[in-house]
């Protein structure tokens, strides 16, 4: 029997309470179809606002209608849609104030998204001189109502991805016992609860476009969260699935969550490493996941493990807690070979780009050699099934490789 390190936050650290059932989420599947339904529309709103924001902004540009006639809304439609953008604004407004004053939560980085992109907007349509003498629009067009569409497009844009994420989460599939899993049919996915807060993040234009072309751009932006790409990309290896957090009202989305009841954890976590067909672990802080490192190049094959790395100063503390700490232990079957956990490479001296929140991965080969890649560094472009999962599968794609059909396992 192992013995437990202290209590770190791990998802494996709180599995569970003694001999009580885990306290599985409860979903409602209704409540999942209507709230994926009720995002259509929604999203079809906002994508109107956002074209009808940029056609306006580009008659003023092009000092023609030809753009507006082209493929927005034609001039009457203008002040209905900026009456409905201005409803949303202050409703979105309103629903912040009381969500920080009643409910005591504090506005997060998508409501000063929202004050980030109407004021540069307005500051660049207000420059003296910059439409000309004969601009066709009024300037509290171009520096107010502009501007206000523009935020009411992003608002609901991302309203409308959020609310298909809260359905998923309801329709999201949850493992009822470890024995449903078969050996080699799952990736394991080990991580710090405080991550899944970042991974469950949707993606943000980290350098969106001047004017009202900011809002079309975040038509490009993928509708799954960074845990959902993470299963995307692995997904030609095996499913994920991943130790839920004890009392979460939802289930998160991405990875299949399974709840264990027992206060062992480690002996359940232990099991499902030995019968992954890959163990994905996100590198961070406490002895919990010191423990599931250490035990998992203790006991896997070293092509079987995969690190992933939010950051350089997250990664250099846990590369110097898991250095090796002597020949004091032994691998499973060989009880007489001296054994310690590979060296850590080293975070290379370049960074990848800023919008990246996981900024790389390690992996090694069969002698336990270990690679560090950044990811994005690479030629590929394709943001169609969103970054992470694209920087994904260009960074790992020898990882992938292996798992190919024909490959040898």
């Amino acid at each position: 029997m192992r013995k437990n390190p202290e209590p770190a936050g791990t998802a494996a650290e709180e599995a569970g309470t003694g001999d009580l059932p885990p306290a599985v989420p409860r979903q409602s599947r209704a409540r999942g179809v209507l709230l994926l339904a009720a995002a259509w529309p929604m999203g079809l709103a906002g994508f109107w606002q956002a074209l009808a924001a940029f056609d306006h902004w580009q008659d003023a540009r092009l000092r023609s209608t030809m753009a507006v006639d082209a493929f927005g809304p034609r001039a009457p439609w203008w002040y209905p849609t900026v009456v409905a953008g201005a409803l949303i604004v202050a409703g979105a407004v309103a629903l912040g104030t009381v969500r920080a004053v009643v409910l005591r939560r504090p506005p997060g980085g998508q409501g000063f998204g929202r004050l980030r992109l109407f004021l540069p907007i307005m500051a660049f349509n207000s420059v003296p001189g910059l439409w000309g003498a004969d601009s066709p629009l009024p300037w509290w067009d171009l520096g107010l109502l502009i501007p206000l569409v523009a935020v009411s497009a992003q608002t609901l844009l991302f309203g409308a991805r959020r609310l298909a994420v809260l359905g998923r989460q309801h329709l999201a599939e949850i493992i009822r016992s470890p024995a449903e899993l078969r050996r080699n049919s799952f990736t394991l996915y080990l991580r710090s609860f405080e991550d899944d807060v970042r991974r469950t993040a949707l993606e943000e234009n980290e350098r969106p476009a001047p004017g009202p072309g900011a809002v079309v751009s975040d038509l490009g932006l993928s509708t799954r969260t960074e845990e959902e790409q993470l299963a995307q990309a692995l997904k030609p290896v095996a499913p994920m699935v991943a130790v839920g957090r004890p009392g979460e009202r939802l289930p998160l989305v991405g990875a299949r969550r399974l709840y264990l009841p027992i206060d062992d954890w480690q002996d359940t976590v232990w099991d499902l490493m030995g019968r992954a067909r890959l163990v994905v672990m996100a590198v961070g802080l406490g002895p919990g996941l010191l423990w599931e490192f250490r035990e998992a190049t203790r006991l896997l094959p070293a092509e079987r493990l995969v690190l992933l790395v939010p950051g350089r100063e997250e990664y250099e503390t846990f590369r110097a807690q898991a250095a090796p700490p002597g020949q004091d232990a032994v691998r499973p079957g060989q009880a007489g070979d001296a054994w310690a956990p590979p060296a850590l490479p080293a975070y290379p001296d370049s960074e990848p780009p800023a919008g990246l929140t996981l900024k790389g991965a390690v992996y090694f080969d069969v002698d336990w050699a270990p690679h560090f890649v950044l990811f994005g560094a690479g030629r590929s472009r394709n943001r169609l099934g969103g970054v992470v999962r694209a920087a994904m599968e260009e960074g790992l794609e020898p990882v992938f490789d292996r798992y190919r059909p024909g490959r040898h396992r």
